[in-house]
Order: C-alpha cells, then sequence, then structure tokens
C-alpha cells in the first residue's frame, strides 16, 4: 500500500518517486495499490500501465491503509504522525519516504531519504528504523536504469535548453525560467532550441504557450512528458527545480542550473552544487533573472565545465535505488525475514 497525493499544491515528486517503487515492487512479484485523496488522471494512468490499482477518497484512515496490505509506504507531510502510528501499532512494516527530516518522530522499519543531504543527524532521536539515506536509494523510475551506453558527447556550445520546474509549478518559475532561457539563447551561436516541460499538475499551460509563441527564439513546449529520460538525454543543459528531477538528470549526465522553489529544496541544492554536480542559482523567489541570463549563457558556451558537471552527476546515482528500497521492504515481511 502506498500512500501520496499530488496537485497543483503539493506537486508531483511524491507520488512519481512512488511509481519508481511500484514499478519493483510489481517487477518482483508484488502488487501495489496508490491510495491517494489528490491524483492527476495522466499519473493514474500510468499507474494502471504498470498494473497498480489507484483508489482515491476524500480520507484514509489507518485500518483503510492495512486492510489487505503486506506493507505500508507514506510519501509526504499530508499523512499525519498519528496515521503514522497507527499502521505501527496494526503490526504492518511502515516505510516512511522523507525529505527533510522536520517531523518529530519517525515510526516504522524504514525511512528513505534520497537526498545528498541527507544525513543521520536529522533523525537523531526521532526514530529506531533503518535510514537508507542518499541518492543510492533514488526512486528513480525504470526508464532510468543504466543501459551500458557511452555518454553523448559534449557538444561545443548547448544547442538544446530545458526548463522544467516540476510536475505542478505552483508558485509560477516557468515564466520567469523560460524568459531568461530565451534571453540567453539569444546570444548563442546556432539558434539554440528551447524546450518546457510544462507538468501534468501544471494549470498554466495554455499561459505558457502563449507566451512561448510571443519570444524571438525557437521554444518547443512539451505537456506531460512520457519519455523523460529521452528528452533528458538529448539536451545539452537544463534549468530546473531541484526536485525530484535533479536525480534523473544525474544519472543521465544531464549539465544543471537549479533552483529551490521552497525550503524543501534548497538543501539538496546546495548539496549539489557542492559536489560539482550542479549550478545551484539559490531560492527561486529571490532570483535575478538577469543572473539566470548569465548564467545560462556562460554555461552553454563552455563545453569543459558541461562535461564536469556531468561527471560529477553521474558518480552520484546508479538508478538502481528503487529496487533496493523494494528488495529491503521485501526483507521485512513476516515470511522473507532472514531471507534477504
Amino acid at each position: 500500500m502506498i500512500r501520496a497525493d499530488a496537485d497543483g499544491r503539493i506537486g508531483m515528486g511524491h507520488v512519481m518517486r512512488c511509481l519508481a517503487l511500484a514499478q519493483s515492487w510489481i517487477g518482483f512479484g508484488g502488487t501495489v495499490r496508490l491510495a491517494c485523496t489528490a491524483v492527476p488522471p495522466a499519473i493514474a494512468e500510468r499507474y494502471h500501465a504498470e498494473g497498480a490499482e489507484v483508489v482515491l477518497h476524500d480520507r484514509w484512515p489507518p485500518q483503510d491503509l492495512v486492510d489487505d496490505a503486506a506493507a505500508v509506504v507514506v510519501d509526504g507531510l499530508e499523512i499525519t504522525d498519528s496515521d503514522m502510528a497507527a499502521v505501527v501499532a496494526a503490526g504492518l512494516p511502515l516505510a516512511i519516504i522523507d525529505d527533510m527530516g522536520h517531523r518529530p518522530a519517525y515510526p516504522g522499519a524504514l525511512v528513505v531519504n534520497q537526498n545528498l543531504h541527507a544525513s543521520h543527524r536529522l533523525y537523531a532521536g526521532k526514530s529506531d528504523a533503518r535510514l537508507c539515506l542518499g541518492p543510492g536509494w533514488g526512486l528513480l523510475r525504470r526508464e532510468f536504469r543504466p543501459t551500458g551506453a557511452e555518454p553523448r558527447p559534449m557538444p561545443d556550445f548547448a544547442s538544446r535548453l530545458l526548463v522544467l520546474m516540476g510536475g505542478a509549478d505552483p508558485k509560477g518559475y516557468s515564466a520567469l525560467a523560460l524568459d531568461a532561457v530565451a534571453a540567453a539563447a539569444e546570444r548563442i551561436a546556432g539558434e539554440p532550441e528551447v524546450i518546457l516541460v510544462v507538468g501534468a499538475a501544471n494549470p498554466a499551460l495554455p499561459d505558457l504557450e502563449r507566451r512561448a509563441a510571443l519570444l524571438p527564439v525557437r521554444i518547443d513546449v512539451r505537456h506531460d512528458v512520457r519519455d523523460m529520460a529521452g528528452l533528458l538525454g538529448s539536451v545539452d543543459l537544463a534549468v530546473s527545480a531541484a526536485g525530484s528531477t535533479v536525480l534523473e538528470m544525474a544519472v543521465l549526465g544531464v549539465p544543471m542550473i537549479i533552483g529551490a522553489q521552497n525550503e524543501s529544496e534548497v538543501g539538496p541544492a546546495a548539496a549539489l552544487a557542492r559536489t560539482g554536480a550542479a549550478v545551484d542559482i539559490g531560492p527561486l523567489e529571490d532570483l535575478d533573472p538577469a543572473v539566470l541570463v548569465e548564467t545560462v549563457t556562460a554555461l552553454a558556451l563552455d563545453p569543459e565545465r558541461r562535461s564536469k558537471l556531468a561527471e560529477n552527476a553521474r558518480t552520484l546515482v546508479d538508478g538502481l535505488g528503487a529496487d533496493r528500497v523494494a528488495a529491503t521492504i521485501a526483507g521485512l515481511l513476516p515470511d522473507q525475514r532472514g531471507n534477504s
């Protein structure tokens, strides 16, 4: 049982990384139910396509979570501490997917924090659970598994620039980033193409399409992209929010400029920058657009720096974290303890 939500306020990160876990669990021969109070139809369809059940209710009492479940996974601050305690009291293994260590307590058997800044210090005195910390536990979907293919050669200048601000972009940063990247593209030889990804829960698609049509460079607006790995693998530079997508870009070696949409993204963005895997432009609410224009322009014209960013990023993530988490949860089941 996976308990997670997605909408224009919450964003898409929780349900999309849980989709990766669902893929692995089903691949191991299990079954999955997504228990949600909100989810875009396009994302529900993706769960259905994997063979998972999606059930939408206004409220999920703990008893409804544990009925017919062998284990429960929760992802998101919308799930209350008391509900999680009730799952543990019912005797089921509970895994909590977390980002910030902000809860007063983490009951259950497992805590997964896939972010580079995750540390045991975040959970000191709050949990006796096994802590699965860092990008090695990154919940990346099947499309991001390693293929053994050689990295794409880094061009002298970036001819394909990507802008993506998550699945919802509740604060409307897509427009700011698009304008800045378009301005940078005008300074780069060869008329680079700008690709704007608009997530499935972003209501601003019509406005962004109109905005893109008025800009003086080539803009390709993509909505609800299904083959994200294929798209990311084709670009030379990305400007992105610092959510779960940064791990997807890292495993593919995409040079990236990242900014924090909210408090939960500040730590991951700074940590990636410290490793030399990304350029961090700080909280997006404080961003001077002129700074982003200059940053994109300079990096687009610097293949050596882009190559180093890509190389550093690829060392952080191997794309197999979802299998590791699924196997660890399976090892908690009563008939599997001691066998995994």
